[in-house]
């Protein structure tokens, strides 16, 4: 059984080591256009800062580690331009040396990723704008930054917040341009007006409510140019979000969703039976709406690279969907949040409702408690609940864990209120904080 995936990182080498697993006796064999295989781009901001010690440590496994010790064909730099359905063949040019490869397959999983989005502005394509997306992308940025004194970041997402304070760290002024009127699109204002004060605190410059118009320069980028003024700058990050790679499933005719995604079901499948697709390629389910959406993150990548993995080599794995899940570091602060903001809420047509609370993490009187904020988001009818943020200076990630838990179980306020959770003072107060909101929710629906 020939088994082909096309991209090797999080979830292309995820489905190409599970299927291996499955079904020992397969031939797998995987295509990556890039030298890297099972990396880690999430980390590329936390190299800047001088916490990794070298691209190569971002690497999980090597090429050469999944040739000899999984039995998997691994073939870098190489770049699928074709695949045929009626032959079952896959057409790769290896980069090196121009060569055309060609070969069959029984079983393909399209693992092609995201790209990153670049926004409509008048100079996008001058010298010394860049966006990131792997760690060949992330050593020409750092090459770059390293020479720079002033550098603008366009957008304020999880992302953009990451390499803002990576610049920072190096020694950077930096100028963070957003065109709407607050950072992190996903969270709403009253959360993320706490996450702006910490920006502004370390010294970032924020430009909140400004669209980017166009960037100028004669041989490289010299200004960025917005509806409210010029600015001089050495370099230029464009963090405007990402869209999926679909280029070779538009070209099968696979079927796509609102957000360009492949859709699958929850196999994996794509609209062809012997195709599957997983990662930031794909679109896929909310558990809380029940909607196809687009949220690219590395766990959920992962995860459907194994489910894909396994059917593909004949077992019988589901994907149940997503309810985004996502934490990011702010300087000091510690942001997270899952399931759907009161916007999104109400987009989707819930009667929802809102509240935020400030609590502490720690018992008051154990040294070293801090400042912690929950918003919960409630269907007003139901009580349940469809959505958390939380920020603060620790205890976050795991009280973000626990709501998406909450979320996912279909949860109501007076569940979560009664939640069994644990209690010592160096660790949580008696009252938690996510038992608090629930509580001051609670009340505000009676």
């Amino acid at each position: 059984m020939n088994i082909v995936v096309v991209g090797g990182s999080a979830a292309g080498m995820a489905a190409a080591a599970k299927a291996k697993r499955t079904n020992p006796s397969a031939n797998i064999i995987v295509f990556e256009k890039t030298k890297y295989v099972s990396y880690a781009p999430c980390g590329i901001p936390y190299l800047f800062m001088g916490l990794v010690d070298g691209f190569d440590k971002l690497v999980y496994y090597t090429k050469e580690y999944f040739i000899s010790k999984r039995g998997i064909d691994v073939r870098t730099r190489h770049e699928v331009v074709k695949i045929d359905e009626s032959e079952k063949s896959v057409v790769a040019i290896d980069l090196e040396s121009g060569r055309e490869v060609n070969v069959n397959y029984d079983k393909l999983i399209l693992a092609t990723g995201g790209l990153p989005r670049k926004p409509n502005i008048d100079g996008i394509e001058l010298e010394g704008i860049y966006t990131v997306r792997n760690l060949e992308d992330g050593e020409r940025l750092h090459e770059t930054a390293l020479k720079s004194k002033v550098i603008a970041v366009v957008g304020g997402g999880f992302t953009g917040l990451e390499f803002a304070e990576a610049f920072i760290k190096m020694g950077k002024k930096v100028l963070l341009f957003q065109r709407r009127n607050h950072v992190i699109r996903s969270m709403d204002p009253e959360i993320t007006k706490i996450i702006e004060d910490e920006l502004i605190k370390h010294g970032i410059e924020l430009h909140l409510g400004e669209s980017v118009v166009e960037f100028r320069g004669k041989d490289k980028v010299e200004k960025v140019v917005t509806n409210k003024g010029k600015y001089t700058v050495d370099m230029v990050l464009a963090s405007t979000g990402v869209v999926p790679n679909n280029n070779l499933a538009a070209k099968l005719g696979l079927k796509l969703g609102s957000y360009g995604g492949i859709l699958t079901d929850e196999f994996m499948r794509t609209s062809n039976p012997d195709i599957y697709a997983a990662g930031d390629n794909v679109e896929t389910k909310h558990i809380v709406t029940g909607k196809y959406v687009y949220i690219p993150l590395a766990p959920a990548a992962n995860k459907m690279g194994r489910v894909a993995g396994d059917n593909a080599a004949g077992g019988n794995s589901r994907f149940p969907g997503i309810v985004g899940t996502a934490i990011v570091k702010v300087f000091n602060l510690e942001v997270g949040r899952t399931g759907l903001s009161l916007r999104e809420a109400l987009d989707n047509g819930y009667n929802a409702v809102a509240e935020t609370i400030k609590h502490i993490s720690r018992s008051h009187y154990y040294p070293g408690h801090k400042e912690i904020y929950v918003r919960l988001v409630v269907d007003r009818e139901t009580k349940r609940i469809l959505g958390g943020q939380i920020v603060g200076y620790e205890g976050v990630v795991g009280r973000v864990n626990t709501l998406a838990a909450v979320i996912t179980a279909h949860m109501k306020t007076e569940d979560l209120s009664m939640l069994d959770l644990g209690y010592s003072p160096p660790f949580a107060p008696v009252w938690d904080p996510l038992v608090v909101a629930a509580n001051v929710i609670e009340r505000k629906l009676k």
